[in-house]
C-alpha cells in the first residue's frame, strides 16, 4: 500500500511538471534578467518547441522525490517528536523545517542543473543533462543556492503544515466525493499561492546564484545586494513573473495536494 501511495505521489508530480515546465522557463527568464512578460514570452518562443523543454529530466526527477519527500519525511519526523514534551505547533514546526532541509539536501544539485540547462548563455556551452557533470566539478558547485533553498522550504512547509488542517476545516463541509476533492484543491491552491508570492524575492536571488559556473560563490546577503542593485533597488522588479508564478503555483499545489488527499481516501478502501 505504501508502494502504492508513493506512485500516485510520483504520478503527481510528472503530470504536474510536464503542464508547468514552460510557464516555469518563463518565470526563470523573468528572474534572471528582470524583464517583463512579453519579452520573456517572446524569448522562449523564438527558441521555438525544442528548447522549451530543455532540461525537463531534472524537475521531473526531482518534483517526483519532494512531493514524496514532503509528505514522508513530515509524518516520520512528526512520528518520532510524540514523546517529547512539545506542543502539537511546535513539533509541527520542527518536523516541516527538517522536511524542509531534508528536501534541500537532496533536491539542491536538481535545481541548479535545471537553472544552468535554462540559462540561454549556456544553450551552446551544456549540451544536455548529461554534459553538466564535465562543468559542475565540486559539491561546492552542485550546490550553490543551498542557503536560500533552505530558507525558501523550512518556511513554505512550516506554513504549509501548519495552517493545512485549519484552512480544511474552514471550508464548507461536504458528503460527497467530488465535494472533497474540490475542497482539497481549494485547499492546496491557497496555501501554495500564499507560499509562492512570499518567498518569491528568495527564489529571484536563488535564481542569480545557481544561474553562474565560474564565479566566485557568494553569500546570501551579497547576492542579495547585487540583485538589488541590478533592479535600481526598485521591489516592483523584483517581483517581476510574480503573477505567473502565482499562477503555476495554484495549479501545483492544488493538483499535489488533491492527489495526495486521493491516495489517501483510495488507501483507506485497501486499495494496493
Amino acid at each position: 500500500k505504501q508502494w502504492y501511495q508513493r506512485r500516485v505521489r510520483g504520478i503527481a508530480g510528472v503530470v504536474n511538471i510536464c503542464s508547468t515546465f514552460p510557464i516555469n522557463k518563463v518565470i526563470f527568464r523573468q528572474q534572471i534578467h528582470s524583464i517583463k512578460f512579453h519579452v520573456a514570452l517572446s524569448q522562449v518562443h523564438k527558441e521555438g518547441l525544442f528548447m522549451l523543454y530543455r532540461g525537463i529530466a531534472l524537475p521531473l526527477c526531482q518534483k517526483s522525490l519532494n512531493v514524496g519527500l514532503m509528505y514522508g519525511c513530515f509524518e516520520t519526523y512528526y512520528k518520532a517528536m510524540q514523546h517529547n514534551a512539545m506542543s502539537h505547533t511546535e513539533r509541527t514546526v520542527y518536523a516541516a523545517s527538517l522536511t524542509g532541509i531534508t528536501e534541500a539536501v537532496i533536491a539542491t544539485p536538481f535545481e541548479r542543473g535545471q537553472s544552468l540547462l535554462q540559462t540561454p548563455a549556456f544553450h551552446g556551452k551544456i549540451k544536455n543533462t548529461l554534459d553538466l557533470r564535465h562543468h559542475l566539478t565540486s559539491v561546492g558547485q552542485w550546490y550553490r543556492g543551498l542557503e536560500a533553498i533552505l530558507i525558501r522550504n523550512c518556511t513554505t512547509n512550516c506554513l504549509f503544515f501548519l495552517l493545512r488542517n485549519p484552512l480544511r476545516n474552514s471550508l464548507p463541509s461536504t458528503n460527497t466525493t467530488r465535494g472533497k476533492y474540490a475542497a482539497d484543491f481549494v485547499c492546496g491552491a491557497c496555501l501554495g499561492g500564499m507560499n509562492s508570492t512570499l518567498i518569491y524575492p528568495v527564489n529571484v536571488v536563488k535564481s542569480y546564484q545557481q544561474k553562474q559556473i565560474n564565479a566566485v560563490p557568494e553569500s546570501l546577503l551579497t547576492s542579495c545586494k547585487k540583485v538589488l542593485m541590478e533592479r535600481d533597488y526598485k521591489l516592483r522588479k523584483l517581483y517581476y513573473g510574480v503573477q505567473l508564478n502565482l499562477t503555476r503555483s495554484i495549479l501545483s499545489w492544488g493538483i499535489i495536494n488533491a492527489t495526495y488527499e486521493l491516495c489517501i481516501y483510495m488507501f483507506g478502501r485497501g486499495v494496493s
